[in-house]
């Protein structure tokens, strides 16, 4: 099976009021996750968000999870966010053939 990737962004922390811009979001709280078949593993962060532009300001209500990866692959960077996707199908292929067991000493 081939392993597939996802991001989770939740919470997004906002900025009520900033100038005439409502519900800014100052920080993401983000998870990217790798799923193959019963194995499973996540790293999580956070990034802070710089100031909004507001000639090209998009309302709270009409983000998207894409608009907000673009926004965390950008702070992360896309080399970043490979160091992490070959983490965590490290840790897939670790969880599959474990590299080290623990077995009980053999006198008992």
């Amino acid at each position: 099976m081939a392993i597939t990737y996802d991001w989770i962004f939740n919470p997004l922390t906002v900025k009520p009021v900033e100038g005439s811009l409502t519900d800014v979001v100052i920080i993401v709280d983000w998870r990217r996750t790798a799923v193959d078949g019963n194995y499973a593993s996540s790293v999580y962060g956070q990034v802070s968000l710089g100031p909004p532009n507001p000639s090209n300001y998009t309302a709270f209500d009409d983000l998207t999870k894409a608009q907000v990866q673009g926004w965390v692959v950008a702070s992360l960077t896309q080399p970043v966010v490979d160091q992490y996707d070959a983490s965590l199908a490290q840790n897939i292929a670790d969880q599959k053939n474990p590299p080290t067991i623990p077995l009980p000493p053999p006198w008992e």
